[in-house]
């Protein structure tokens, strides 16, 4: 795709959720090769998390089974 650049200095996100595994370009050039992960699913995933307590390495598990970067 050939896009032009925001204005200003922040940070540009790119969100390929419907996209498969592949590599990226941008205005020509490559940017790097993409493909879809999820988080683990497991039966400890909460969708409000309390920190108090003993840690546990899967305490506050959010967003099981979703995409990683998004």
């Amino acid at each position: 795709a050939i896009v032009d650049a925001p204005y200003g200095d922040d940070p540009v996100g790119l969100d390929m959720i419907s996209m498969g595994k592949g590599q990226a370009w941008l205005n020509g050039e490559p940017i790097g090769r993409y493909w879809p992960r999820t988080s683990s699913i497991n039966d400890n995933c909460v969708s409000v998390c309390d920190y108090r307590g003993k840690f546990l390495p899967d305490k506050c598990d959010t967003g099981c089974g979703d995409p990683t970067q998004r």
